[in-house]
């Protein structure tokens, strides 16, 4: 029988994963293995739309319309600065990593707690590849119909993907 070594978890905060980190340690204890936990953003780019951009948008007239605007209250819109957007994608990030290493230290096990960027199937397996990672622990959704068959889980992603064997808690 293989002997796990290095087990990595998956964890995004959910309910699922975190049934899969409490078993990630379980696991790690009974086999005296160590642990990973990762956590995978999806990567999201925070740009302003330049001018290059716009293609095929009608360019501002100076011709004021039928009437004027003079009967209409024109009310300005705030515009989300993008470094309002990274910082709380970076502060969501934070909280789960914390999130993930409070769950550790509460059980007593030391562990690693990363956080990946990408398309989270595809990171989960590259960062037990890259990490010599023996077992992958994943929680599962219960994604039924049309959202399945169009989308796919993450857990089922992973589990085809991968040339380690891959654990699907439930």
């Amino acid at each position: 029988m293989k002997k796990f070594q290095h087990l990595v978890v998956a964890y995004d905060g959910t309910d699922d994963s975190r049934e899969a980190l409490e078993l990630g340690i379980d696991m790690s204890k009974q086999l005296q293995s160590s642990l990973s936990v990762v956590n995978i953003q999806k990567e999201t780019t925070f740009t302003e739309v330049t001018n290059s951009d716009r293609s095929g948008v009608f360019p501002p007239t100076s011709t004021p319309p039928v009437g004027g605007l003079n009967h209409y209250p024109v009310v300005p819109v705030p515009i989300e600065e993008p470094d309002t957007r990274e910082r709380e994608y970076s502060e969501k990030e934070a909280a789960l990593r914390s999130e993930a290493q409070r769950i550790l230290d509460d059980h007593n096990v030391d562990g690693e707690v990363k956080v990946a960027y990408g398309e989270p199937s595809d990171e989960i397996v590259n960062y037990a590849k890259n990490n010599d990672g023996d077992l992958i622990i994943i929680g599962s959704r219960d994604i039924s119909g049309l959202k399945r068959l169009i989308f796919g889980s993450v857990s089922e992603k992973v589990s085809h993907s991968s040339t380690i064997p891959v654990l699907i808690a439930k």
